[in-house]
């Protein structure tokens, strides 16, 4: 909910839309688990956003809210140096691949089916955030959020390491943007950047 609407995230077709008015109130009594008043129920399973019966699919997991963020907490010296730099070239131009030629949802299910082998220490996890944001730098490929964010997440995993994909929106004007969290830190963005976002989706 964003404000007076319920923001959605069809994963499965890779597009976003909302809904306001007395459905939106209808969404919002659901996440709260509240009664639901029948027109606004009704008019919710018109749309095919729900139905009845018993969820097939865990609640969904939102983040611990974000309190700082890694990439502020001091100053990321710019590191050039070959094997970093060729590995996250490689990874950015793999993961931007992805994003143009994989289905949406097929990437993300990827990500959860791959978070079960891996774990996330942060003593770990800083260091490796670090140096990609060093090495990041010198890459001259356009900064997109869901490509970097890929890149970083993949470059974790190489290292058995791993961390969370927070997707998040905002209205007036519409805006959706993700970023790599773990716990309350972000890895790869500012905090008053994410934070004007209301998350969506964990991965």
């Amino acid at each position: 909910m964003v404000g007076a609407h319920a923001i959605f995230l069809d994963a499965g077709r890779d597009r976003y839309f909302s809904i306001g008015g007395a459905t939106a109130l209808g969404v919002q009594a659901l996440l709260e688990r509240r009664s639901v008043d029948k027109g606004a129920l009704d008019r919710l399973g018109k749309a095919g956003l729900v139905e009845a019966g018993e969820p097939e699919a865990p609640w969904p997991r939102l983040p611990i809210p974000p309190a700082r963020s890694f990439m502020e907490e001091g100053e990321v010296q710019p590191i050039l140096r070959i094997g970093p730099m060729i590995e996250v070239m490689t990874g950015l131009v793999q993961a931007g691949r992805a994003v143009r030629r994989r289905p949406f949802a097929e990437i993300l299910e990827g990500l959860a089916a791959r978070k079960t082998n891996l774990s996330g220490s942060p003593d770990r996890l800083l260091p490796l955030a670090m140096g990609f944001l060093a090495t990041r730098r010198f890459v001259p490929i356009r900064p997109c959020c869901l490509p970097d964010s890929l890149a970083l997440l993949n470059i974790l995993a190489r290292r058995r390491q791993t961390a969370d994909l927070v997707f998040g929106v905002k209205l007036n004007p519409f805006s959706a943007h993700c970023w790599v969290q773990a716990g309350d830190i972000v890895l790869n963005d500012a905090i008053d950047h994410v934070t004007i976002h209301t998350p969506i989706l964990v991965v």
